[in-house]
């Protein structure tokens, strides 16, 4: 039997699987360049920062899951933007109090906590 191929998410699908899982987002959505990958990892981190600063945790939550969601199933350029963009900008979310952070580390799936591991492992040589 063969295996079920995945399909790639590309950067053309990702404003419409983006407004799919977060229909809040729909407005800005609108407003932006659509086939920019990058510029919509920016709108994602925007909106994901705005709903840790508000206590959101379960907006939040959402948030992470859909960025890993790209960046496993992503196309090359999808997967480029949601490490050099939502993850990169991981800095500057756990820079809240010690309980906001330890909160939102929690929330973080796993695959994209590594990457910013790396990340951070790389720019400190």
């Amino acid at each position: 039997m063969l295996a079920k191929q995945l399909t790639m998410i590309n950067q053309l699908e990702m404003p419409m699987y983006l407004e799919e899982a977060l229909p809040e987002l729909s407005p800005d959505l609108k407003q932006c360049k659509k086939d920019n990958p990058y510029i919509l990892m920016n709108l994602l981190i925007a909106f994901t920062s705005k709903n840790i600063e508000e206590h959101n945790y379960k907006v939040v939550k959402r948030c992470f899951k859909i960025a890993d969601k790209l960046y496993s199933k992503g196309n090359v350029m999808v997967k480029n933007a949601v490490e050099n963009v939502f993850v990169y900008a991981f800095s500057r979310l756990l820079c809240h109090d010690k309980k906001e952070t330890s909160k939102t580390l929690g929330l973080i799936p796993g695959s994209l906590y590594s990457l910013y591991i790396n990340q951070m492992l790389r720019t400190s040589i």
